[in-house]
This record gives C-alpha cells, structure tokens and sequence, in this order.
C-alpha cells in the first residue's frame, strides 16, 4: 500500500488534513505525519529563508522517507521557498500543499484575491504564485490581502473576532476578484460561516491536494 508523508509546522493543520486527504485519495493510501513547531518559530524570528531552514524541512521530509514514504506533502505555505531545494536531497517525490490551488486558480481565473492572517506566509505565496504564472503563460491578476489585525485576535483568544475579520476581507475582496484562495489551512473553518453564494468562491489547498496526490502515486506504479 502506498505511504504519504506529510509534512507540518504547526498542530492546527493535522486534523483537517488528514480528514481531506483520507476522504479523497486513492482507497489503501496510508498517512504518516510529521510535526515541528521549532521550524515556523525560527522562521519568524529569523525572518527570512535561511540554509538552516531548508536543512530542518529536509530533515523532517527524510523523516518519512525513511519509514518507506513514496511521496510527501509539505504543509504550510510559508515553508514553500524550501521546497525546490529539499527536493534534492531526498529520494521521494516532495508537494507544496499549496502549489495545485495556485495552478487552478491561474487557469481558471483573470483575478485571483488571496487572503492570510500570518506575515510570515505572504510573500512566500505570492512567490509560488508567480512562480505558477509564469510558467503557465498565463497574465493572471493577484490581489494579496494580509489580515495582521486578525492574527493578533487570535493569538489573544478571541477566535470570533479573528474569523468575523477574515471573513469580511474575503466578502470585500470578491468584489475585486472573480475567486479568492485562502493562503493558509488554519483559517478554512471561517469558509463555512460564509454565506453559501460566496462559499463557492473561496477555495482552499486542501481542495486540490488529494487529487495530486493520486497522480504522483499512479505515476510511481
């Protein structure tokens, strides 16, 4: 049976992923999950991509080859710069989580809206993105709308507050968009407090992930 690796910096990310890719991938697919906080903490401290974080995501995706991964799936968008490096030192196949909603959202959109409460994840997505654009050819918008004020709720406890704010920059946003992807896993809870006409625009990694997953297993068969 197939094993995925998957990949976290944080435990806020664990259940709704395994939840999506368990519901979605290939019956007899089986998960193992690998978690460090440590990483994203000197991420933020350090402020920037560093040899020292490529080196720490390398070693927790090795993690999961060596306990016979084929494949693994980094988790959180701000650890995406280190993905292309890791990709070399290990023998398995290595997935940004976010990559594949990137790639839909270019070819299925002039205007894509993207919204995050966390500063560490903005530039990286907006690096995948353009990263996505150009090779696709495509002259697809981005509008990024970072909710710091949201963070900082959340971060006090007031999850209502952080969500009431997520949701009224993604509803201000579609405005301006024709579909707005959310940059981190974290925040997908506030889709389905939405209105169901403005749901159906937002979307999320963990909306694409599984059908790539499916495609790198059966291209390894």
């Amino acid at each position: 049976m197939p094993l995925v690796g998957l990949v976290h910096s944080t435990r806020l990310v664990i259940d709704p992923v395994h939840q999506a890719v368990t519901s979605q991938c290939a019956a007899g697919t089986e998960f193992i999950h690998v978690m460090d906080e440590g990483i994203l903490l000197y991420l933020t401290a350090a402020g920037k991509i560093t040899d020292k974080t490529v080196q720490w995501l390398t070693d927790m995706a090795r993690s999961t080859e060596k306990t016979g991964a084929d494949m693994a799936v980094v988790t959180c968008s701000s650890l995406s710069p280190c993905v292309d490096e890791a990709r070399k030192r290990i023998g398995i196949p290595l997935l940004k989580i976010d990559e594949p909603m990137m790639e839909y959202a270019v070819n299925n959109a002039d205007r894509v809206g993207l919204v995050m409460n966390n500063p560490t994840t903005e530039e990286p997505s907006r690096l995948l993105f353009n990263d996505v654009l150009r090779k696709s050819g495509k002259k697809t918008a981005l509008v990024s709308r970072l909710c710091p004020d949201a963070f900082n709720k959340l971060n006090h406890g007031d999850v209502a507050g952080h969500d009431a704010e997520i949701i009224q920059n993604i509803t201000d946003l579609l405005q301006e968009v024709d579909l707005v992807l959310l940059a981190q896993i974290s925040i997908l809870r506030v889709r389905e407090k939405m209105d169901s006409a403005l749901r159906r625009n937002v979307f999320s990694s963990l909306d694409f992930i599984a059908p790539k997953i499916n495609e790198v297993l059966d291209g390894k068969r």
